[in-house]
């Protein structure tokens, strides 16, 4: 067969482009995960600072209560949190709009005990899998 240009058939142009398909089908999971196991790394990460700034805070002064150096969160999660006199519990929300609006690991709380929990978590995630401790 005597080919007059010098270019791609065809049929080598589906070959490729099947070919990318089936990357691309295989590595945006893969980085989707990443990224979502990234923010969630993040805000377990700030909830953990948080509560050692409020530990600070109630060795000073002997009470919670009172602490206005609570993070309002990042761009992926507001936090929240209700301070009493000898406990608190942090929230961390996911706000709407982001990546992490509909992650299965749902919405964190920590409190004044280092109990650590999900709201709303997918029932097949572990606290491993979330908190990744």
């Amino acid at each position: 067969m005597n080919r007059h240009g010098a270019g791609f058939t065809i049929i080598e142009l589906m070959i490729v482009v099947a070919i990318i398909g089936i990357l691309g089908a295989y590595v945006y999971p893969l980085y989707s995960d990443s990224v979502t196991r990234g923010h969630r790394t993040q805000i377990v990460a700030l909830l953990s600072e948080q509560s050692q700034s409020l530990e600070r805070f109630y060795t000073k002064k002997g009470l919670y209560s009172g602490a206005d150096n609570v993070s309002p969160g990042n761009q992926h999660y507001r936090i929240t949190s209700d301070l009493a006199d000898n406990t608190y519990l942090l929230t961390a929300t996911r706000r709407e709009g982001t990546p992490m609006a509909n992650d299965a690991c749902g919405n964190y709380t920590l409190d004044h005990m280092g109990l650590a929990a999900n709201t709303d978590a997918a029932p097949d995630l572990t606290q491993q899998q979330c908190w990744g401790r």
